[in-house]
């Protein structure tokens, strides 16, 4: 008996610690346009300064049934570049979104990834900086 209640205080815990949990697995699904291959783009920093940001696809649902999305982070120098690649998922248009910032988002924009993506600013008399990309 004593073996039993044992068992049973072992199984409780393992169960609180590592509960199943049943989930049906679908058909991952993007809100958007998908292409067969990587598409590359460069996004070049003409600003006198360094710039943050990230590049965004729409978003997708995993085979898990979470709905995400792609996001690649980016720091570029003045005067520097970096080429990204992308098979989507696309927001309409064929864009993907950029977005710009210090601590906090400074600019955001969708964008098509057919050419480059110049992201451009300069530092105000006030003081700060005024920042902003070519999105199309």
């Amino acid at each position: 008996m004593k073996h039993l209640f044992l068992l049973g205080v072992i199984l409780v815990f393992l169960g609180i610690c590592f509960p199943a949990i049943a989930q049906d697995m679908v058909t991952p699904r993007a809100f958007g346009e998908v292409s067969a291959e990587p598409e590359c783009f460069n996004i070049v920093n003409k600003a006198p300064y360094t710039v943050f940001g990230s590049v965004n696809s729409n978003f997708f649902i995993r085979g898990d049934g979470v709905k995400t999305r792609h996001k690649s982070n980016f720091r570029l120098e003045s005067e520097s570049y970096v080429r990204f690649c992308t098979s989507g998922p696309f927001y309409d248009g064929h864009r993907m979104e950029l977005v710009l910032r210090t601590i906090v988002p400074i600019f955001e924009c969708k964008t098509t990834i057919l050419e480059d993506i110049i992201i451009d600013g300069y530092r105000k008399e006030e003081g700060g900086t005024e920042t902003k990309a070519s999105c199309r």
